[in-house]
């Protein structure tokens, strides 16, 4: 998918861990004079096949030809950035930047928002309660955690996304039955907070909060593990968390090596007594649909604002006229997936965007991490409670009219 370069252009390496409908890089920056040169898991190549130049891996995440190959290309076009919005790519993209002197977030902000601990300690004693935290470094250390907090604890990878390897602890045999088969990588522990959780997303330009709304999870983002359904709802700007949430985000970006151009997603917890208390904060664009629901709900693209913002090009932003709707992700089940309701069902009046991350005669093995979704909605209504309703009502048609078997009566996987 290589083609030869126009020297005339100017170009920016993009690490593309999106499907192309996501995220039009050349679309975007039509007009523009600039170029990207995409470097993307194979999974995601065809999309972005038409480009003139596409480099593809397997194994995406952990295959580090990834980084050989992108400073290959970043020196061989002269790029003047590096744009990079999944979370797997934070840390290797800021290392390029730092690497070949480019502008932007390099490795010690990538850091902070991307390892939990590292995030917690830029935290800790400042405007924004933080739970009681440690390194997990071995078994000690999480008996020893236990013994001056007591339970429910919470164990989880210091760099994953979704509550990928999270694990709620809440007695002995429960820390026994972790500890026999722990998460490989390295991981935190920390108290438990109990509580509805909230994040707050945004885009920071020019070193300035230049959006930021708060959100509400509807389920939570464990849900997943039970193949259930978790929406995201905007709050109104008369809710009295409003505010709050918004003073919270304002103030951890504060306290953090926050870069000056950065898309961000903030996760806290409003607990039964009424204290906001920090979970974590990812520099990048919220994973599932809040994105495409920030898009119907405000009128602005967080990514390609986040892009504009990275190449040195002028916002599109403008006056903000916000409009209720809601995010859904459904997660799939266990099994052969048979039916989806594309071939069933009229879809209800209320959805405004549909994204399908598998297809009939696909096998699944329930959900895997809650930004990952078999089939992901935006849904509008009237009003805040009117969407909430509407998100309820597409998950349940969705489980009317999707079918699935039982792997086992397939003969094989698909």
């Amino acid at each position: 998918m290589n083609r030869e370069k126009d020297p005339a252009m100017r170009h920016i390496l993009v690490f593309a861990k999106t499907p192309y409908a996501k995220t039009p890089y050349d679309q975007w920056l039509a007009g523009s004079g600039i170029v990207p040169v995409i470097v993307t898991a194979r999974e995601y190549a065809q999309g972005y096949s038409h480009l003139p130049h596409v480099h593809a891996f397997d194994a995406y995440d952990t295959n580090q030809l990834v980084e050989k190959t992108a400073l290959r290309l970043a020196r061989e076009f002269a790029v003047e950035a590096v744009f990079a919005r999944a979370e797997a790519d934070v840390v290797r993209a800021a290392q390029l930047r730092e690497l070949l002197g480019l502008p932007g977030q390099h490795t010690a902000s990538a850091l902070a928002f991307r390892d939990k601990v590292v995030m917690k300690d830029h935290l800790a004693g400042g405007p924004v309660d933080v739970p009681a935290y440690r390194r997990l470094d071995s078994a000690y250390t999480a008996l020893d955690f236990v013994a001056e907090h007591g339970y429910p604890v919470v164990i989880k990878p210091v760099s994953e996304s979704g509550s990928l390897g999270a694990a709620i602890i809440r007695d002995e045999a429960e820390l026994d039955a972790y500890l026999a088969s722990p998460w490989r990588g390295t991981s935190e522990i920390e108290v438990f907070v109990p509580g509805q959780m909230y994040h707050v997303d945004g885009l920071v330009a020019g070193g300035e909060v230049v959006f930021v709304h708060p959100f509400r999870y509807l389920n939570d983002c464990l849900s997943f593990r039970n193949n259930d359904w978790v929406a995201n709802l905007p709050l109104t700007r008369e809710d009295p968390l409003y505010d709050r949430l918004v003073k919270a985000a304002r103030a951890v970006l504060a306290e953090l090596p926050t870069p000056p151009q950065t898309a961000f997603h903030a996760e806290f917890w409003i607990t039964p007594d009424d204290r906001l208390v920090f979970c974590e904060i990812a520099s990048r664009t919220g994973g599932g649909m809040i994105s495409a629901m920030v898009r119907h709900a405000f009128g602005i693209d967080l990514d390609k604002e986040w892009l504009y913002a990275e190449c040195g090009l002028p916002s599109t932003l403008g006056t903000l006229e916000y409009r209720p709707a809601g995010a859904l992700c459904i997660p799939p089940r266990n099994g052969v997936l048979e039916q989806l309701p594309t071939a069933t069902a009229e879809q209800p009046g209320c959805v405004r965007e549909v994204m399908f991350t598998g297809s009939v005669g696909q096998e699944f093995h329930g959900g895997v991490k809650s930004g990952l979704f078999l089939a992901g909605y935006v849904v509008d209504g009237d009003s805040e409670e009117d969407v909430a309703a509407n998100l309820e009502h597409v998950a349940g048609w969705f489980s009317d009219n999707s079918r699935w078997r039982p792997a086992e009566s397939c003969g094989g996987t698909a």
